[in-house]
């Protein structure tokens, strides 16, 4: 072997070695960033203003039982605050008429 043959098979093997893979995590950098870059802008997106559902007219409550009501007082849906704790939801709150009929979140 001479010593332009060695060269080129030493040169061959960084390249394997050394650029292939500092390639692979470029490509790989260039993804991510264009992933963050689209989960940035949909964070700056601001969802439409949904009206909470009025929990204590469909379970007709007195407002006596209201101001104690901790649905009542939050901002957000009854389902949301009488969570287990768990992160489950309540039985009650899976068969009540104002989850089911509750608005989505509209994807754009």
């Amino acid at each position: 072997m001479n010593d332009t043959t060695a060269a080129l098979a030493i040169l061959v093997g960084l390249i394997a070695r050394l650029a292939v893979p500092i390639g692979i995590t470029a490509l790989a950098v260039l993804a991510l960033r264009h992933l963050d870059a689209r989960w940035q802008a949909e964070a700056m997106i601001v969802p439409p203003k949904v009206e909470k559902p009025r929990c204590w007219k469909a379970m007709t409550c007195p407002p006596s039982k209201r101001k104690v009501c901790r649905g009542y007082k939050s901002t957000l849906p009854c389902w949301q605050v009488f969570r287990l704790p768990t992160g489950y939801l309540s039985e009650k709150c899976i068969g009540c008429k104002v989850f089911a009929e509750a608005p989505l979140p509209a994807r754009t």
